[in-house]
């Protein structure tokens, strides 16, 4: 039938479908680490580790391009319909998105400067700080998605429920960060707010790669209902 959820049941994909999970946990570390250097920058104000934790982001990501990689060969060289290739190597494109998000963020984030963050309100410090932690609460439901595809697919309806909850509290989020933004008068050159702007768009579409992830695989599973 060229069915992906019918290549899931076969002994022959496990190599393939625990490279996926490993991919998926490895993304999942990316928005931690993403985490991590944002509260150091937003709250503790250490600025060299910021670099340091911002650095990582990128190697990290650089691991989960590898392993895409890896999958992508893995899928080329199987013995697969043509049909089953292609949603596979869509699921494995969907969850490397996320990983380029968070490395978007860190690599434009790094270069904004300091005078930003200090003419910045405590409300959008502590607005951005709570995006990343829901960021971080949508990415945990990641890997569990893609297991529970894997496995007896019972809990992927409510899996992909809760990373949807957290996918739309990010943009009501994201909305109040805007009008908090626009409040402040801020004296720093025009490149600066550009960029700053094009952060948070890519910071908003880590959870945006996640949902889009969980509503792909939902489409695997409705079709799969059908045959």
């Amino acid at each position: 039938m060229g069915s992906l959820i019918e290549y899931l049941k076969r002994e022959t994909a496990l190599n393939a479908l625990e490279k996926t999970i490993k991919h998926a946990q490895k993304v999942q570390e990316c928005v931690k680490t993403l985490d991590i250097g944002l509260q150091m920058l937003l709250k503790e104000k250490d600025y060299d580790k910021t670099h340091d934790i911002f650095h990582k982001v990128d190697l990290l990501e650089a691991e989960a391009d590898n392993l895409r990689r890896e999958l992508q060969m893995d899928v080329s060289r199987g013995e697969l319909d043509p049909s089953v290739r292609q949603n596979l190597s869509h699921l494995i494109k969907r969850i490397d998105d996320v990983a380029n998000c968070c490395t978007g963020v860190a690599r434009r984030i790094d270069t904004v400067p300091i005078k930003f963050w200090e003419q910045s309100s405590d409300e959008t410090i502590n607005l951005v700080s709570e995006i990343i932690k829901t960021t971080v609460d949508c990415a945990q439901f990641l890997d569990k998605i893609v297991i529970n595809l894997v496995e007896d697919r019972k809990n992927v309806k409510e899996i992909a429920k809760q990373i949807n909850y957290y996918e739309h509290e990010v943009d009501l989020l994201n909305i109040k960060l805007r009008r908090s933004l626009q409040k402040t008068d801020y004296h720093v050159n025009f490149f600066t707010i550009f960029t700053i702007g094009n952060i948070f768009d890519i910071l908003e579409a880590i959870s945006d790669s996640i949902e889009e992830v969980a509503d792909y695989i939902m489409v695997l599973l409705t079709s799969s209902e059908r045959l």
